[in-house]
């Protein structure tokens, strides 16, 4: 049986702790660009928009990568969102509580871009091969 794109949504939802309502297009536009740039990065993998689905069946390990990678783009518009929170300083007052928050988003994107690097280099042949 073909994996489809609910196979690689189901896994990227599973890296929130709590439910985030994530537009269906949204969702697709980010597998779209995964599947891309593993095809780019490892190895060419089909994938049919229309139906959703793709022309065999994903190992587990592909769909974490293809679902890890959407992760990085769903994080990066995060960190973009909190740098974009308004912040109000002058000579005596200052109104910044986003500080931690753009700190903390950045780490979030930093340690999934790490991750995807690993499942990425772990996929590549070795030059022993």
């Amino acid at each position: 049986m073909n994996s489809t794109a609910q196979d690689v949504f189901d896994s990227f939802e599973t890296t929130f702790q709590d439910k985030k309502i994530i537009p269906f297009e949204l969702e697709t536009e980010w597998l779209c660009r995964a599947v891309g740039a593993y095809s780019t990065e490892i190895e060419p993998i089909k994938f049919d928009s229309g139906t959703l689905s793709f022309d065999r069946e994903l190992d587990k390990y592909v769909i974490d990568t293809l679902a890890t990678m959407m992760r990085v783009y769903y994080q990066e518009r995060e960190v973009s969102k909190v740098n974009k929170r308004v912040s109000i300083v002058s000579k005596e007052l200052s109104i910044d509580g986003t500080n931690g928050s753009k700190t903390s988003a950045q780490n979030e994107l930093n340690y999934f871009i790490d991750r995807l690097s690993k499942m990425l280099a772990n996929q590549k042949p070795t030059a022993y091969s």
